[in-house]
């Protein structure tokens, strides 16, 4: 039995790992000068994968933490802290640790051989994750920087208030740490580094991730598939059809398609079985994010899942009765806030295809 070619859901790598050559020389080339970098692009675009992969061949230390999972400032420290152990001896730190304003709890865990680290909670104070990033600025050497990813970069005001003054006050005298912030949501990102009244206005050079070419995920997965099948030129067309070249949902249909040869063979219908099964194991997902959303929002993504026509033109709003185009505008950028819409040049389209197949398989029954 052939190894399933097609991974998604976790970091992509090694042969999984899907064209990306020019946007990775060019996150090479930030990474090796003295500038800062900001990589914007709607979630599971693969921008992690992409990051680990430039960061894992340069063979340089690095931090990597989603702030969607810190819920405090002290919370990110303790992570933060928690990922330098991983990456220096604990010898090495002690020295450094008992500098700090506030001393944390360091307990080394028997079990899972990981170090458990915690600042005391609750306490607001902002000082333990300035006194960690200049652990980190401390650590880097000039010729062989820390490179520190902080990915949903967005989340800082979340965290707190005034997170962003206080990130920027100390970044800006980091000379061993390149920083790498990357986000999901476009229009929070931009406002955070393009706004002239935000602390980091222009503190990096923005880059914004696209979908791989067709052409290039056409070869991608033709000479995957072409140990399986003599029929991979029309498979490809009909899974980049369907998912219109998303990274995600593009190895996500193609990781099914290719158990389904596994198991049965080739089959006329192969394409259109493999999405009903992504669909129903997907089923009770879709029903809770279908209830949670209200009825202009449903009657706009039920447009969208039956037609192309534009949700704020008037023939839109006559075929769905979705109200006025403040009232769509607005729901529409709150759909593309939560995921569920990506906006494009051309206008917004559903994240999810197989959210889409969902809903018109719903409406029949």
């Amino acid at each position: 039995m052939e190894t399933n070619p097609f991974k998604f859901g976790t970091v992509v790598d090694g042969s999984f790992f899907a064209d990306r050559e020019d946007e990775i020389s060019k996150i090479a080339s930030f990474i090796k000068g003295e500038n800062h970098l900001i990589l914007i692009s709607p979630r599971r675009f693969g921008k992690t994968s992409l990051i680990r992969k430039v960061i894992n061949e340069s063979a340089r230390k690095y931090i990597y933490l989603d702030l969607q999972l810190i819920i405090s400032p002290d919370d990110f420290a303790s992570q933060l802290l928690k990922r330098i152990y991983r990456i220096f001896p604990v010898q090495k730190l002690k020295g450094f640790i008992k500098s700090f304003r506030l001393i944390p709890s360091v307990i080394l865990n028997p079990v899972t051989g990981e170090t458990e680290i915690s600042f005391k909670p609750g306490s607001g104070d902002l000082a333990p994750l300035e006194d960690v990033l200049n652990l980190a600025e401390k650590l880097g050497k000039e010729d062989n920087k820390i490179i520190m990813v902080l990915d949903e970069f967005q989340d800082i005001f979340r965290i707190h208030a005034g997170m962003d003054r206080l990130l920027r006050s100390v970044m800006q005298n980091h000379n061993n740490v390149n920083y790498i912030f990357m986000g999901s949501s476009e229009s929070m990102i931009r406002n955070i580094f393009e706004k002239k009244s935000s602390p980091f206005y222009r503190f990096g050079s923005l880059m914004t991730l696209e979908k791989i070419p067709g052409n290039k995920f056409t070869l991608f997965l033709e000479e995957k598939f072409k140990s399986k099948t003599s029929r991979y030129s029309e498979l490809t067309k009909i899974i980049l059809a369907v998912t219109d070249s998303h990274p995600f949902y593009t190895q996500q249909f193609a990781f099914t398609v290719w158990e389904l040869l596994e198991r049965y063979g080739y089959k006329e219908d192969i394409t259109a079985i493999a999405a009903d099964e992504i669909v129903q194991s997907h089923d009770n997902d879709f029903e809770r994010l279908w209830n949670s959303l209200n009825r202009t929002d449903m009657a706009i993504l039920t447009g969208m899942a039956y037609s192309n026509i534009s949700p704020l033109s008037d023939e839109f709003y006559g075929l769905y009765g979705t109200g006025a185009s403040s009232t769509v505008f607005s729901a529409l950028k709150r759909l593309a806030g939560k995921g569920i819409l990506i906006k494009e040049r051309s206008g917004y389209i559903m994240d999810d295809p197989f959210f889409k197949r969902w809903i018109i398989a719903r409406r029949k029954i």
